[in-house]
């Protein structure tokens, strides 16, 4: 059996934080009770690219068994009340279910969970899907070779909101100190700019794992 992992990115409406907080454990509560529901992860974005957030953003992950399951688990009357509770208080801003093509074992409960390490999420609309499959594993080596830098994962998108032509890219820094040199190290770099000409993104966002309570 494939495991799905789920992926929201979740802007806080105005004036609504302390209520998002608040409704968002109630909703993970009830989640955690699910069985198919096998791990959940929240992580605080500090910084977007390339528009910076003007609310608070959260990123809300959760593998399930599978799709089926997790169709199963919606169609439960307390998620779904808890669930529309929670999602009065938020906006996506990007919404995807994906499988890891690329990477080491991915193992959500493990990722970024040491303390300081940051957590770039990558949801782009690939523009010339061609050039991205040729441009992307030299960015990749590139962005190895990068002092400071964990793991990277590519994942294909098998469901979500608007998801043609989206794809999902992970990379795990060390701390936020190793992602500021990273950036002043590539940015710039012609490898850079040929890969990131074959997308717009939809969420690039940089983030920090939270209590998740």
């Amino acid at each position: 059996m494939t495991h799905v992992h789920e992926i929201a990115v979740r802007k806080v409406k105005p004036g609504k934080e302390q209520t998002f907080r608040e409704r968002r454990a109630a909703f993970i509560r009830v989640l955690k009770q699910q069985p198919a529901a096998l791990v959940d992860r929240e992580f605080e974005s500090f910084l977007a690219m390339p528009t910076p957030d003007e609310t608070d953003v959260f990123i809300g992950m959760t593998t399930y068994e599978s799709l089926a399951a997790n169709a199963r688990i919606q169609r439960n009357p307390r998620v779904v009340w808890n669930f529309l509770r929670f999602a009065r208080t938020m906006d996506l801003k990007a919404y995807v279910y994906v499988e890891p093509t690329e990477g080491p074992a991915f193992d959500l409960a493990d990722l970024a969970s040491k303390p300081g390490q940051v957590l770039e999420v990558g949801v782009r609309r690939v523009t010339d899907r061609s050039r991205f499959e040729k441009t992307r594993p030299e960015f990749i080596r590139l962005l190895s070779e990068q002092p400071g830098v964990r793991d990277s994962w590519e994942f294909r998108v098998v469901k979500g909101k608007d998801a043609d032509d989206l794809a999902v890219g992970m990379t795990v820094y060390d701390d936020r100190a190793a992602l500021e040199a990273v950036m002043a190290s590539i940015l710039g770099d012609p490898v850079t700019q040929a890969y990131f000409a074959t997308f717009e993104p939809v969420a690039l966002q940089y983030a920090t794992s939270t209590t998740n309570d």
